[in-house]
């Protein structure tokens, strides 16, 4: 994994000719802020949080939602139309998926009584069994509905590493598809921990 890292930051920053320059750059920055601003309210322990915010799942849900927006950002703005295609496909899935983890939630928010994640972990204490096995649907819904947010298997369509292109990251090289890299596996952690 390291490896990989230092091989991917050695490479040449390519921007193609036909894309949008300024788009460009800062679609793989929009994909991994967004995965880190979710951090800040993931309660790591009861003192190692970095803010417990009162609409803490609020915040996750439409923070992570920025990932959508980098997707199209990304698939848009390289000037090629495999990318513009798999990047529609991506956000297709994406926004297809979100409302059912958004419901999914709803459930654990009205046993809990808070939307606070800080809140939430508190009350599975004090209730002295994890809403996992009151909510069994819904956390199925969620792990479904989380797989599909992040483009794993069965749900991997939208990248098609299967075929010959890479989906909406095709025309990425180098510390730019690091970033898309990089976000694409925080975002797996974020989203198990909030689970």
């Amino acid at each position: 994994f390291i490896a990989d890292g230092i091989k991917l930051l050695m490479k040449e920053d390519l921007v193609p000719d036909a894309a949008d320059r300024r788009v460009f750059r800062i679609a793989p920055m929009v994909a991994l802020m967004g995965t880190f601003a979710v951090f800040v309210i993931i309660p790591f322990s009861p003192s190692l949080i970095a803010r417990d915010l009162a609409l803490g799942i609020f915040y996750a849900l439409a923070i992570g939602s920025l990932s959508t927006l980098a997707t199209l950002m990304a698939g848009w703005s390289s000037g090629n139309k495999y990318s513009l295609i798999g990047g529609l496909r991506a956000a297709g899935q994406l926004i297809a998926y979100e409302l059912p983890l958004v419901l999914a939630v709803v459930g654990v928010v009205i046993q809990a009584g808070t939307m606070s994640m800080q809140g939430i972990v508190q009350a599975q204490i004090d209730q002295s069994w994890p809403f996992v096995l009151t909510q069994f649907v819904g956390f199925a819904i969620f792990m479904i509905a989380g797989l599909a947010e992040l483009s794993r298997i069965p749900f991997d369509m939208p990248i098609a590493e299967s075929e010959l292109v890479m989906g909406y990251v095709t025309e990425y090289s180098g510390f730019r598809f690091l970033f898309f890299f990089l976000g694409e596996y925080a975002n797996m952690f974020s989203l198990s921990a909030i689970a």
